[in-house]
């Protein structure tokens, strides 16, 4: 069952200018220590940065929360897997939030057109967990009697 749907939108020269004016300072602000290593091995910063920060909005608006109610820019991201797809990832703070809302997994895409960039998320609902199961005879008995009782 889906959670919720985030779209963003948004120009990449908007991304280049915070770039060029932050430089490494807005790296580290946006980006998780995974997405930095990825950010190594690309030829085209500006484009990954922008498509990082659309994922990233994308992602906590189909959370629900925005980037308020206990979760930061770098507390969700996006890393690419072994064979291109981007994957959502939490940090330990966004983890927490994650389980206390009943998010399960993530998908996310991304795409890039004529300077804009374009998120969609999709975010699963978590498996709902199934209730132990006692005997018929024990139901209504507290565990410490049943203990007692016992021969």
């Amino acid at each position: 069952m889906i959670f919720g749907i985030g779209v963003d939108v948004l120009e990449a020269a908007r991304v280049k200018r915070l770039f060029d004016k932050y430089g490494d300072h807005f790296v580290e602000r946006l980006l998780m220590p995974a997405e930095r290593v990825q950010l190594g091995k690309t030829k085209r910063t500006e484009r990954f940065l922008a498509m990082r920060f659309a994922a990233k909005e994308a992602i906590v608006k189909a959370m629900g929360t925005g980037f308020a109610h206990g979760i930061w820019i770098r507390d969700v991201g996006v890393v690419q897997n072994s064979w291109g797809r981007p994957e959502v990832v939490y940090s330990p703070r966004g983890e927490k939030l994650r389980r206390k809302l009943g998010i399960g997994g993530g998908h996310v895409t991304l795409t890039d057109e004529a300077g804009l960039i374009v998120a969609v998320a999709v975010l699963e609902s978590a498996p709902k967990r199934k209730a132990r199961r006692t005997s018929s005879t024990n139901k209504s008995v507290p565990k410490k009697q049943r203990a007692r009782s016992r021969p």
